[in-house]
């Protein structure tokens, strides 16, 4: 279903305010304000970095050469930007103590003039799409001259670091917090890419979305697919085209939800597993001469999820989003399903030469 082009454009107009307020406080000096609190030394410059989807962020670098991000959470373009942040600090402080995916430290986060921020580590390296991706196409797209030898290396490390996120297990679905006695627990939901899709673009407001976690892969399933009927309710513009139309999606929603309905209750009870609805290339910084991972960045949107999105074919082997998939199922599976059988083999074997 296509989002409300209205919502769209309320989004923007929100950002742009947003940036105009960021701008007017001076960005890089709030930058070095900022990671001053929360690193000892003289910051001396501050420089835009490349824009995420729902951040922006700026590189401090302090009198001595050390370097640290400071990352502003967008408004316009992330809702709940505040459990946002507590949600991604908390998870990559997790990853960090948990795993070997080397992740940016948390030196430190909170609210300031222009919303929530997390002062991090910098991490040195090129993203993994940079090396994956065709020049030519606007659009995010797996170029067709990568030499099997880059492509191994670069399915490689994207298993790694998949295989690494599959390995601790929760008792429940939702967020990943540290209680006061320093156990880590599951409180709440989990807030997810597709939640802020929906609050961003399509009228969606943020308050139908539950609070719980859940207990089951089953009980989630069903929430997942409300939310498919929250798109099709509270959309008002850019939904339909005509009663049949409506009736075709009503009938999708309703058959969407009868399969979370028919999944086995004896199997779903966990216990569950890291996912990040957002992981793909962009957010992997690998070394430049060897395209061994350096560091995964952009953590927002992970948390315990059912081991069926674990065991799901990554959605990102042709870089393209799944939005932006070819129409023609038989057509997308014909480009994608070579790609995912070697991402398969590839993951399977041992560990590619990082020689020249």
């Amino acid at each position: 279903m296509d989002f409300d082009n209205l919502a769209k454009e309320q989004s923007d107009r929100v950002y742009l305010v947003w940036i105009q307020n960021l701008l007017r406080n001076v960005p890089e000096e709030l930058a070095g304000k900022l990671a001053s609190q929360h690193y000892p030394g003289t910051p001396v410059t501050a420089s835009r970095l490349r824009n995420g989807a729902f951040n922006i962020c700026y590189r401090v670098t302090y009198d001595n050469g050390h370097r640290v991000v400071v990352r502003f959470t967008a408004l316009g373009r992330a809702i709940a930007r505040n459990e946002k942040v507590e949600d991604e600090v908390s998870i990559m402080n997790y990853v960090a103590q948990h795993t070997t995916i080397p992740v940016p430290k948390v030196l430190g986060h909170g609210k300031c003039a222009v919303g929530p921020y997390i002062v991090m580590s910098f991490i040195e390296g090129d993203t993994l799409s940079g090396y994956l991706r065709d020049p030519l196409q606007e659009t995010a797209t797996l170029s067709s001259k990568i030499s099997m030898s880059v492509l191994k290396r670069a399915y490689f490390g994207m298993a790694e670091v998949l295989l690494e996120l599959s390995k601790p297990e929760f008792p429940y679905i939702g967020a990943i917090r540290k209680d006061e006695s320093g156990v880590w627990t599951v409180p709440k939901r989990p807030l997810t890419f597709n939640m802020n899709r929906l609050a961003q673009f399509s009228n969606i407001p943020h308050s139908v979305f539950g609070q719980q976690h859940f207990s089951t892969a089953a009980d989630y399933f069903e929430e997942l697919a409300q939310q498919h009927f929250y798109h099709l309710e509270f959309q008002r513009n850019d939904a339909i085209a005509d009663r049949a139309d409506c009736r075709k999606k009503y009938v999708a929603r309703c058959l969407f939800r009868k399969l979370s309905r028919e999944v086995s209750k004896a199997h779903c009870s966990g216990p569950f597993r890291l996912y990040c609805d957002d992981l793909h290339p962009d957010n992997v910084l690998v070394d430049a001469s060897k395209l061994v991972v350096s560091g995964v960045v952009d953590w927002e949107f992970t948390y315990a999820a059912p081991v069926e999105f674990t065991y799901a074919a990554p959605w990102w082997l042709l870089l393209q989003r799944p939005e932006n998939w070819d129409d023609d199922l038989e057509q997308f599976l014909a480009r994608f399903m070579p790609r995912f059988l070697r991402y398969f083999r590839i993951a399977r074997q041992e560990k590619p030469r990082t020689d020249p």
